[in-house]
C-alpha cells in the first residue's frame, strides 16, 4: 500500500493560521493595556460625589454708590447754595458767613483753585476785599483791619459777581431768569425795579430793591439783590452781581 502524503498546500495554510492567531493575541493584550483602570471604591464613611456639598460662587461685591457732584450754584437773597446733580444740597452760604467755608466749597464744586487778588474799598463804607476768581465767577470777602470796623459793621462783608453762565460745567443761576448774554430789552421784559444809565452809557438794572427796606440788628441791609451790568457796545449782559441795593 502506498504511503499517504499531506497535500502540499496544507502547510502554508497552517502557517498563516498560526500567524493570525498570534496577531490576535497581541491585539487583545494591547487593547487591555489601553483600557482605563477601574475607579477605586470609596473608603468607608467617605462621602460619595452625589453627597458632596456643591460649591457656591461668591456673591459679587456691590458697587459703591457714586458721590454726588456739584451741578449748580444758585444765587439768592440770603446767600448761595451749591446743588448736587441728584438735587441734594451740598453747601449753603449766608452772605455774612465766614469766607473759609465758602472758598473751600466753591473750590470743590468748580474743581480748581481760584486766583486771588485784592480789591480796594474806600476804608469807610466799603472795606478792602480779597477776590477769589474762577473763570466766570468771583467771590469777594472783606479784609479785616486792626482797629477797623468788624465784619458785622459793614453792610457788604462779602458779595459775588458772575461773568459766565457756568464754571467748568457747573452752572451759576441767578434769580428772575437772568442770564449772561441777554439783551437790554430782554432784561427789561423781566421787570427790573430800576434802570440806571452809567457814566459810559450802558444801562445797569436792579431787581428786588425792596430787600433793602429794613436793617438788621447790627445795621446791615437785609437782603442782597441782583445788579445787572451790560456792555456799552451792544447792551448785552456781561455781569450779574449780588449785593445789597442802595440808592445812587
Amino acid at each position: 500500500m502506498a504511503e499517504s502524503r499531506r497535500p502540499r498546500n496544507l502547510i502554508p495554510l497552517l502557517t498563516l493560521a498560526g500567524a493570525l492567531a498570534i496577531a490576535a493575541v497581541v491585539a487583545i493584550v494591547l487593547l487591555m493595556n489601553r483600557m482605563p483602570a477601574p475607579a477605586a471604591a470609596p473608603a468607608p464613611g467617605s462621602p460619595t460625589p452625589e453627597a458632596s456639598t456643591p460649591s457656591v460662587a461668591p456673591s459679587p461685591t456691590p458697587t459703591e454708590a457714586e458721590e454726588p457732584t456739584a451741578s449748580d450754584v444758585a444765587l439768592g437773597e440770603d446767600g448761595f447754595t451749591i446743588v448736587a446733580d441728584d438735587g441734594s444740597e451740598l453747601f449753603a452760604y449766608g452772605w455774612r458767613d465766614d469766607a473759609a467755608g465758602a472758598v473751600s466749597a466753591l473750590t470743590d464744586a468748580f474743581g480748581s483753585k481760584p486766583s486771588e487778588s485784592v480789591y480796594e474799598g474806600d476804608g469807610t463804607h466799603f472795606p478792602d476785599y480779597t477776590s477769589y476768581t474762577w473763570d466766570g465767577f468771583t467771590y469777594f470777602d472783606m479784609i479785616p483791619t486792626e482797629g477797623g470796623k468788624s465784619r458785622d459793621e459793614y453792610s457788604i462783608p462779602s458779595y459775588v459777581t458772575m461773568t459766565g453762565q457756568a464754571v467748568d460745567g457747573v452752572t451759576v443761576t441767578p434769580e428772575f431768569d437772568l442770564a449772561i448774554g441777554l439783551t437790554a430789552d430782554e432784561v427789561r421784559s423781566l421787570g427790573p425795579d430800576k434802570e440806571l444809565a452809567m457814566p459810559d452809557g450802558e444801562p445797569r438794572f436792579f431787581f428786588a430793591i425792596d430787600r433793602a427796606d429794613g436793617a438788621g440788628e447790627n445795621g446791615e441791609l437785609d437782603g442782597y439783590s441782583p445788579w445787572v451790568d451790560t456792555d456799552p457796545a451792544d447792551e448785552t449782559v456781561v455781569s450779574i452781581s449780588y449785593r445789597p441795593y442802595y440808592d445812587f
